[in-house]
């Protein structure tokens, strides 16, 4: 073969072979190697089709001389490529050359056009139902805390009376008058709670959470976290094993949300205590961290169920051992509380083991004395 022609087949995107009268390959151009790979020669030009009919036949392929005959040709990749293809008996060689199939390229680019502008159309129509709900979702936040906020003034008032007769009238009450209070009362807490959190969901969803930052003593507001808890806790006959360093850092944090947050934890591993356990509650300052834990002695939670405890409204299947109540919200609040802090919260826990809860603040949010 002249060198211009071999040069040319070289450079072209042609399948060039020369075989033998048997149809092994003697030789390939450039672009055979790069689609079809490095070790063509001696091969049979069979074991580079894709015979899926089973009816190739090289004898009756080369006897129709300058005849276009589409073949399906293993590329490297392993996919098939239809190649139109002409063989020529030139002495004691034959010549087969093949091209693209331009129809099925045409086709396959039609086909491609039309998923994208498929795509196209499904992502524009998937934004707008986004657009939709994130309209919903607002509206939904708005209406939730107007609810919880036209709601947080009455309950508060009935509240501080059934706390008032409970107090100045009980001598005058008989026991089931007393008890009446008492579910008032206690209802009136819980609705209240429920309240509270509503209207910290909607302040986070809506992008309206702000902190007031302040430098605090985080002893202090772990102390006053506890001694709200100390009367539930006394109730069920639980201790509440304490440590803490010596020495705490001033944090400049919002005092109030992280009294909250640990106020909730603590109140949670009391829930879900036996009575007459123990809860461990301990908050240290090390390498610049403040850390704080708290672990019960209850059921613990299953390992498939701990990925529902930070989601809203989602309840897993331990029970409070006293058969408390819950708005499933609180731990979604504490996480976004710890989180606007620069902080990080997360849970361990083992069924039959109880549960650990720890949350860290940086050392960047401290103000040191």
């Amino acid at each position: 073969m002249m060198p211009i022609y071999e040069t040319f087949l070289n450079e072209s995107s042609l399948l060039f072979f020369i075989l033998d009268q048997q149809g092994t390959i003697q030789s390939a151009n450039r672009s055979a190697h790069k689609f079809l790979g490095d070790t063509l020669a001696g091969k049979p030009f069979e074991s580079i089709v894709l015979d899926f009919y089973n009816t190739f036949d090289f004898d009756s392929f080369r006897q129709k001389e300058n005849v276009v005959q589409p073949l399906n040709i293993k590329r490297r990749n392993g996919l098939p490529q239809t190649y139109l293809f002409k063989f020529k008996t030139h002495g004691n060689s034959i010549y087969a050359v093949g091209e693209l199939d331009n129809d099925e390229l045409e086709t396959v680019r039609k086909e491609i056009l039309e998923l994208n502008e498929e795509l196209s159309n499904l992502t524009r129509e998937l934004h707008k139902k986004n657009a939709q709900l994130d309209a919903l979702n607002q509206e939904k936040n708005q209406f939730l805390g107007m609810a919880a906020h036209d709601l947080r003034k009455p309950i508060g008032l009935i509240l501080s009376y059934s706390e008032f007769l409970i107090d100045e009238a009980s001598p005058d009450l008989n026991a089931e008058h007393i008890g009446f209070l008492n579910t008032i009362q206690k209802s009136c807490v819980f609705m209240k709670r429920i309240v509270d959190d509503f209207l910290d969901v909607s302040a986070i969803e809506a992008g309206e959470f702000e902190l007031d930052l302040r430098p605090v003593n985080i002893g202090d507001v772990l102390e006053q976290g506890l001694r709200l808890n100390k009367l539930q806790a006394e109730k069920k006959g639980i201790a509440l094993m304490v440590k803490k360093s010596p020495e705490l850092p001033r944090l400049l944090i919002d005092q109030s949300k992280i009294e909250q947050v640990i106020t909730n934890l603590v109140s949670n591993a009391i829930e879900h205590s036996p009575p007459k356990s123990q809860v461990a509650v301990t908050l240290t300052f090390d390498a610049g961290q403040i850390k704080f834990s708290v672990e019960d002695q209850g059921s613990g939670i299953p390992k498939d169920e701990l990925d529902k405890i930070f989601k809203p409204f989602k309840k897993t299947s331990i029970k409070k051992t006293g058969g408390e109540k819950s708005t499933g919200l609180g731990m979604v609040i504490a996480r976004k509380i710890i989180e606007a802090h620069n902080g990080r919260i997360w849970i361990n826990s083992k069924v039959n083991k109880g549960t650990h809860v720890h949350f860290i603040l940086p050392e960047k949010g401290a103000a040191h004395e």
